[in-house]
């Protein structure tokens, strides 16, 4: 993750004390904004509710990533000069104890008897109607109670954190206003009362889940100041759904882990610097001055040895490479020490198979065919991206969307239900086979429901997010570069740039699929592990192998590329985030579709055998198999998907090139006019 550009604190004024005439309202504590810039609530120049308002601004997409982590993290250290704490830290306290706490918990807990229906919880005399008892696991209530208060210590330590944050801010703001005014020195006084005037603002602005104001307006009415911003289909369902859900629903705005706040706080960061060219990286906050000349000489100088491309790099992606080393080698003591029998050293060797699977791919993307178009450093920050941030991301965004489209199905079953008295009978009294029959019966439901699960919770969400992933990614390979001697000496203000434009396409195409190859390799190694019904190794080696043969994530963002490059290179500026990932929403929606309708046809069609998994009918244990006959004619469909999509992004690609060396013929005979 790379840093918005920040000056020194310093060169931001900060005014000393001065009264304020009381005969003002409120002190002067409402007086009007600066001139040309408008005012929200605690003297804010944007809205707690413009996150994604705005297509252009990264920083949104930041204060979602990691729970807004990284972005808190980046604006204590501009306020305070406040470094985070170190990884071990926060590991400790946000990992390893609360897993103590869980496994504790575990091992602690006594077997105790109630009844069936749930009732009279802690009388084991008590039974159900019918006498049946089941026997649950309970952790003494201490322990409980201690987990619990360790929990509410920690939302309770990271909300007091932000809101110190967003109260200097607010406190620089007010000083800004009284400058504006024309006042010399501001009281300390009237700032404290300002603040304490806002103090339901802040508190407001930093729960865990909370609910703000509905209509963060300006103060004053005017409107000269209202700036026209170019939406996208993103930013337009946003705005759609904040002005009739939250707002006519609601009556407030709601936010989850401060994500707004934590937005609205960088975008007024990068207003007071007064710079928002980015310079610096998150986390390590290294500049890029310090390390990327290393890099560009590297590409002028057409440098091929790896070793030297390795060592170009910056202290976040050391740091990134160092971590990866660290939970290898524990992941390898762990699988050696035969503590858990599910991971062996034969489990870890799988573990290490699918590593390596991303990162040839990745090899052969950048290194073998791009790399001089982006370096090192950029495809292992785009790469731990992918990893790290967009996989859970992409989680959650998955189950809040499968929660509605599950309504959705629920609704559409109700009607099934509602003409059919039989079956409603026999889903409740007995509802496995109810469903059963549903399924048969009623086809059109269940594929409904898998066109639902595909193209809207699969699809479009995983694209959604690793194009998010790719957009909150700054390098300085993919922004405008001069000579490095040119650069270094002062004098790169009117010096031409030395990057092609069709070289910063292609940067642009191994950004995005760097990103989709960490995202990709989370997922499969949660595929292998975590969702493989069996812990059979020759299961997870299957399930791998299935997995490479169709490497759909990374030809999607390859798809996504060409979207962006006409955005951001060719100037097409109609061409939103509703167009970029439409082309690979259809490809990877149609993929998991055909998928799940052929599963859904292969069970239907057991069931109708009655050799499905509840039958009686024994039948021969297929877990070891690699495929069926059933399997092979989805297999061809799914491999022909994968051949269409490469096809239509190599069309695309070709035409687009084309189109890039024209842009660089141009571009160089201008050159050469203005040296005449």
């Amino acid at each position: 993750m790379i840093e918005v550009a920040y000056n020194n604190m310093a060169e931001t004024s900060v005014a000393v004390p001065v009264s304020i005439s009381p005969s003002e309202p409120d002190g002067g504590l409402s007086s009007p904004a600066p001139a040309n810039r408008r005012e929200f609530r605690g003297g804010f120049s944007s809205s707690i509710c413009d996150i994604f308002r705005d297509p252009s601004r990264r920083t949104d997409c930041c204060s979602i990533a990691c729970c807004g982590v990284l972005s808190s993290d980046r604006n204590r250290y501009l306020l305070f000069g406040e470094l985070p704490p170190p990884l071990w830290r926060r590991l400790l306290m946000y990992l390893i104890i609360p897993a103590l706490f869980i496994a504790s918990l575990n091992y602690f807990a006594v077997e105790v008897t109630i009844p069936a229906n749930g009732s009279s919880y802690g009388n084991n005399d008590q039974q159900g109607d019918n006498g049946d008892t089941t026997t649950i696991k309970v952790a003494p209530l201490p322990l409980r109670l201690a987990f619990y208060a360790y929990l509410i210590f920690l939302g309770i330590r990271g909300r007091i954190e932000k809101r110190k944050t967003r109260t200097e801010i607010m406190k620089k703001l007010y000083r800004e206003r009284a400058e504006a005014r024309g006042e010399a020195v501001v009281d300390p006084n009237q700032v404290t009362r300002y603040i304490h005037q806002h103090r339901l603002d802040v508190i407001r602005a930093h729960s865990s889940y909370s609910c703000c104001y509905a209509h963060d307006l300006p103060l004053d009415d005017n409107n000269e100041f209202e700036d026209a911003v170019e939406e996208d289909s993103c930013s337009r369902f946003w705005d759609c759904l904040s002005k009739t859900f939250w707002n006519a629903c609601c009556g407030m705005w709601c936010q989850c882990c401060s994500a707004c706040a934590i937005a609205q706080e960088e975008r007024e960061i990068e207003r007071l610097t007064g710079n928002l060219e980015p310079k610096m990286d998150y986390i390590t906050f290294e500049p890029f001055s310090e390390y990327f000349p290393a890099i560009q000489h590297l590409n002028e100088t057409q440098t091929r040895s790896f070793v030297q491309h390795a060592k170009a790099i910056s202290k976040l992606s050391v740091k990134l490479l160092k971590n990866l080393a660290a939970v290898l080698a524990i992941l390898v003591l762990f699988a050696l020490s035969d503590i858990d029998k599910n991971f062996t050293f034969a489990n870890m060797i799988v573990l290490l198979l699918t590593l390596c699977q991303a990162f040839f791919l990745e090899y052969l993307i950048w290194w073998r065919w791009n790399k001089f178009d982006i370096s090192f450093d950029s495809v292992i920050k785009f790469f731990a991206c992918g990893f790290l941030l967009t996989t859970p991301m992409a989680m959650i965004f998955e189950l809040v969307v499968s929660i509605v489209t599950g309504l959705i199905s629920m609704v559409a079953m109700i009607f099934i239900l509602v003409e059919d008295s039989e079956l409603l009978d026999k889903l409740q009294t007995d509802p496995k086979h109810a469903m059963k029959d549903l399924a048969v019966g009623h086809p059109a439901l269940f594929i409904f429901s898998l066109f639902l699960n595909a193209f809207v919770i699969a699809a479009l969400c995983e694209e959604m997010i690793k194009y998010f992933g790719y957009w909150m990614v700054v390098t300085p390979d993919l922004l405008p570069q001069k000579r490095s001697n040119d650069a270094n000496n002062g004098n790169g203000e009117n010096t031409p740039n030395t990057k092609s434009v069709r070289s910063t396409g292609s940067g642009i195409t191994v950004a995005m699929c760097s990103v989709a190859l960490g995202f990709a390799c989370c997922e499969n190694l949660l595929y292998v592990f975590g969702y493989t019904p069996s812990q059979s190794l020759g299961v997870e080696i299957q399930t791998l192998i299935a997995r490479s043969i169709f490497p759909v994530h990374p030809l999607c963002a390859a798809i996504q590329s060409i979207g962006v490059c006409r955005r951001d290179l060719e100037g097409q500026r109609g061409v939103g985030i509703g167009r970029i990932i439409s082309p690979a929403i259809l490809l990877h929606g149609s993929f998991d579709f055909v998928l799940m309708v052929a599963a859904y046809l292969q069970q239907v069609q057991k069931i109708k055998e009655g050799n499905d998994d509840d039958s009686d009918i024994p039948k021969e244990d297929d877990s070891d198999a690699v495929m069926s006959e059933e399997d092979i004619p989805t297999l061809v469909f799914s491999f022909g998907m994968v051949l269409v999509g490469y096809i239509y992004y190599v069309w695309q690609s070709r035409a687009q090139a084309k189109r890039f060396i024209a842009m660089d013929r141009t571009a160089a005979v201008d050159e050469s006019s203005t040296l005449v």
